[in-house]
């Protein structure tokens, strides 16, 4: 990587040391053209030929689809887009047939937990798997799960500790008693090299404002093409209507995951996550994840010499580190104030919790490293 003319891409690294990709993430200059030719194709009303603006918003949202899918190497037709991670999570309970005596397990530090209306309203089980030195084992998962689970929900990489999950096992323990498993993958798609297809995990959701560098209001779903027939929209509109009568447009024919669209998408956010999605693959998904555990290896192994209780367990195998803090706001505003951007937490214990990404230097971690007592 030329880390200088990648640096040069994202202006406010001139003043900042960002490392706070965890909560938001930044965007290269490359991502704001995206949302700017998007209000200028609007504002001038110019779509190119002799199609109309909706065309092209249409049109665009297709190779959009089709770049999304390829990034986390999984098929077209089982991407959908939707307005955040939650929509995607709620659209897999929302759309399964529950009934009482059934039940869910989740870790505890799940960010969207998987105890919903919907879950209560049908008399489904809430079985919460609990830390065991800051971490979730397999094992302790294993022990919840009979045949009367129908959703295992995880979170591929923790939002509190960076610590991640191995899907493969779990989906084939989960399998085994027919289960499906839900996978909340924000923190991991754009920091690591991901496959959503080979661990066989069911349905995956993600929002794209972290490592993704892309819009908030746009994200994405996955549902695996042997259980988008099965899964049921959760709600109804012109993408997927069900009236037989007199339609403007078609609906989605089975088959294809766009059907949990069921309406107008943020096309804005497409124009920009395109952008995202090119500029990360033009460096390659590979070098990033490469880069990203050099980082958070460097920070570790620096926080470790000077004496902090690491809550982030072994090596880091995530760009998310974290370790524990008596006073975490206000060291973090503290360091907020020296343009130094991390996020101090009290939740779940309190501890700060460090996220670089590809562009940051081992010059940023020092300085970070410098000004924390």
């Amino acid at each position: 990587m030329d880390i200088k003319k990648i640096r040069a891409d994202f202006p406010l690294l001139k003043e900042w040391v960002y490392l706070d990709n965890a909560f938001v993430g930044v965007m290269p200059r490359q991502v704001k053209e995206g949302y700017e030719e998007y209000v200028d194709l609007w504002y001038n009303f110019s779509p190119p030929g002799e199609k109309t603006i909706l065309q092209e918003w249409l049109l665009r949202a297709t190779r959009l689809r089709e770049k999304v899918a390829d990034f986390v190497k999984v098929n077209t037709n089982e991407i959908a887009f939707t307005t955040c991670t939650g929509s995607g999570l709620n659209i897999v309970v929302n759309g399964m047939d529950w009934e009482k005596g059934d039940n869910v397990v989740f870790p505890e530090w799940e960010h969207n937990a998987l105890h919903t209306n919907t879950t209560a309203r049908n008399g489904v089980e809430a079985r919460v798997i609990k830390a065991r030195d800051y971490r979730f084992e397999l094992a302790d998962i294993e022990k919840q799960i009979d045949d009367r689970t129908k959703l295992i929900q995880v979170s591929h990489v923790s939002f509190v500790n960076g610590d991640t999950m191995d899907l493969k096992a779990l989906t084939e323990m989960a399998h085994e008693h027919g289960a499906k498993v839900l996978v909340d993958a924000t923190q991991a798609v754009g920091a690591l090299d991901v496959d959503y297809h080979k661990p066989g995990v069911d349905f995956v959701s993600v929002a794209p404002y972290k490592y993704l560098m892309g819009p908030t209001g746009l994200a994405f779903l996955y549902v695996s093409e042997e259980n988008i027939d099965k899964l049921i929209p959760d709600r109804t509109g012109w993408k997927n209507q069900i009236f037989e009568g007199d339609n403007p447009e078609e609906s989605i024919s089975e088959g294809s995951a766009e059907k949990f669209e069921y309406g107008t998408i943020h096309f804005q956010g497409v124009f920009a996550l395109e952008k995202a999605i090119d500029y990360l693959n033009a460096i390659g998904t590979k070098n990033i994840e490469r880069r990203n555990l050099e980082l958070a290896g460097y920070l570790y192994d620096g926080l470790v010499a000077k004496g902090k209780g690491m809550y982030t367990p072994d090596t880091p195998s995530s760009p998310i580190v974290s370790y524990f803090e008596d006073d975490p706001l206000p060291l973090a505003a503290k360091l907020k104030d020296m343009k130094i951007k991390v996020t101090g937490r009290e939740a779940h214990g309190g501890h700060m919790r460090i996220s670089s990404h590809f562009y940051n230097t081992k010059d940023d971690i020092d300085k970070l490293l410098s000004n924390i007592p």
